[in-house]
Formats: structure tokens, C-alpha cells, sequence
């Protein structure tokens, strides 16, 4: 059953056609396992500005064609601070999280890295279009965003988290751009309440020509609603 999970969600545009020619991952930590499963043949450009990851992002990435740029990307060039702060074990690092600081509070660790807008970095490059771009930079979305304006025009799909404080925030802004949303993908809570999830777009002519619209002739067997799989009775005796 169709379910609101990254890897149905690609599996879907990939079974209606569409097919990406590079990966733009924006914080790719040490992976993204469901654009190298569904994405196999694209090259994958991989942003990520903590150079610890490199040794795990090299293993992890060993039989897809990447790059790593180590850099922070947002809406300008130059240098910025890098808050970096371990919230959970990746593979034993000292830092798992990190995010653009516009300046330094007592008692927390910080590093200074390059910084680009990815129209900057893409500006000279030739590479496979369309792109599928993802964003996950802990709470600086809408700066990547904001820097990728001729970059989007090169886009089929695009992936960004998303909280729920900004949530109608980062959507609009991507769908300005030409955007659709498609998916709200894994959701994830915090106290049982609803905390963030991966908001999927997909470019506004693409959705319209592979998928049926809701506004046109409705047709009840394309609707269906996710539950999860009832759970198996125990066995009597």
C-alpha cells in the first residue's frame, strides 16, 4: 500500500519516468541512502561542510560516481560559522548535527568553513540535467533556497526537511519556484505530536502530464487512504 516513505515516493516518479542526471544532496551527513538506491547511474554531489564525514561518506558512496564539496551552502559567498553538537551516535563522531551561526554563544563549538549559494558553485559546471535537489541543513532551508533560484530551473525534484515552524515556509518557497508538492514523507514526532518530515516537490509540468489532478474527472480507484498493514491475530491454543 502507498504510504507517505521516501523510497515508495521515488519509486513512484521513477515507475512514471522521470530520471535524474545528477543529485544535488545538500547536507548529505554520511549518506542518502534512497537517492543511491533509486539514483544509481547520477552523479551525486555531495555538500557537506563537517570534513569528518569524508572517511564515512567515501565508504558509503564507494560504488556511486560522487563529489564531495565541503562547503556550507546558503545565499551568499564567502566564510561562515559552523555550529557543530552531537545529538546522537553517527558512527562514533564527536559531532553529528550542524548549522550556520550568524555569531558565537558561550559554551558551544563552532568552526569557520567556506560558504557558497549553489548557483555560485553550479554556475561553470556542466552537468547531467534534470537535477534532484536535496535539502537537510538543520534550519538554514530557506538560505539554500534563496541561493538556488537558476539552479531550480534545472530541477525535476526537489527534497527538503522541513520542521513544523517552517513547514508552510520552506514548501511555499520551493513551489514558488514552479513546484508541486507531492509527498510528505516519514513524518516524525516528538512527544506525540508532529515535530518534522521530508517535503517532496516535484516541478509543476511534470506533476500536471504523469499524474491525474484532483480538479479533473475524479476517479474514485486512484484514491486511497494509508493505514498501516493490520497486525497479525495470535494463534489460539
Amino acid at each position: 500500500m502507498r504510504g507517505p516513505i521516501k523510497n515508495q515516493a521515488f519509486q513512484v516518479l521513477r515507475n512514471r519516468g522521470i530520471r535524474i542526471g545528477t543529485v544535488l544532496d545538500v547536507g548529505v551527513l554520511t549518506g542518502t541512502a534512497e537517492l543511491m538506491a533509486h539514483f544509481p547511474q547520477a552523479l551525486h554531489l555531495l555538500f557537506e561542510p563537517v570534513v569528518d564525514f569524508n572517511p564515512d561518506i567515501e565508504r558509503n558512496y564507494r560504488r556511486v560516481r560522487h563529489e564531495i564539496v565541503n562547503v556550507a551552502i546558503s545565499d551568499s559567498t564567502g566564510e561562515t560559522l559552523l555550529e557543530t553538537y552531537r545529538l546522537i551516535d553517527v558512527g562514533g563522531h564527536s559531532v553529528s548535527h550542524s548549522n550556520v551561526a550568524s555569531e558565537a554563544a558561550e559554551g558551544r563549538t563552532y568552526r569557520t568553513v567556506p560558504r557558497t549559494t549553489l548557483d555560485d558553485f553550479l554556475k561553470d559546471r556542466k552537468l547531467a540535467e534534470p537535477y534532484l535537489l536535496k535539502i537537510d541543513v538543520d534550519g538554514h532551508e530557506l538560505a539554500v533556497i534563496a541561493g538556488a533560484a537558476e539552479t531550480l530551473k534545472k530541477c525535476a525534484v526537489v527534497m527538503v526537511e522541513t520542521t513544523i515552524d517552517e513547514l508552510p515556509e520552506r514548501i511555499a518557497a520551493v513551489a514558488a519556484h514552479g513546484f508541486t508538492l507531492f509527498d510528505l514523507a516519514e513524518p516524525c514526532y516528538y512527544d506525540n505530536a508532529f515535530y518534522n518530515c521530508d517535503a517532496i516537490l516535484l516541478r509543476s509540468d511534470l506533476h500536471k502530464r504523469l499524474f491525474a489532478q484532483f480538479d479533473e474527472d475524479f476517479d474514485y480507484a486512484k484514491y486511497t487512504v494509508f493505514a498501516p498493514p493490520p497486525r497479525p491475530r495470535a494463534a489460539k491454543g
